[in-house]
């Protein structure tokens, strides 16, 4: 499990080299060809739920950042709050052994 200062190494490069889509909406809507999920403690549970249910089904991996989504927000060095966020693409980083620490 990767804590709260991997996970923001994880994503100052993945937005350096790769795509990110943020926005529960927007990451609901392009759920499909996601590397992984990132869901922060701010998610209503109901959206939660729905969340990791369509992960498993789509075998994307669900990562849970262990801060708000203000928190979330200022790792990706942004002025507002995000709560979800999808990496489409890990700009040649490779995730699944990051995701296996």
């Amino acid at each position: 499990m990767l804590n709260k200062s991997q996970i923001e190494a994880l994503l100052e490069q993945v937005t350096k080299k790769g795509k990110i889509v943020y926005g529960t909406k927007e990451v609901m809507e392009e759920l499909k060809g996601s590397k992984a999920i990132l869901i922060s403690t701010s998610v209503k549970p109901e959206i939660r739920q729905k969340l990791l249910r369509d992960c498993k089904k789509n075998s994307i991996p669900v990562i849970e950042y262990n801060g708000s989504s203000i928190d979330l927000g200022r790792a990706l060095g942004k002025n507002f709050r995000i709560s979800v966020l999808s990496i489409k693409s890990t700009g040649g980083l490779d995730l699944k052994e990051i995701l296996s620490e």
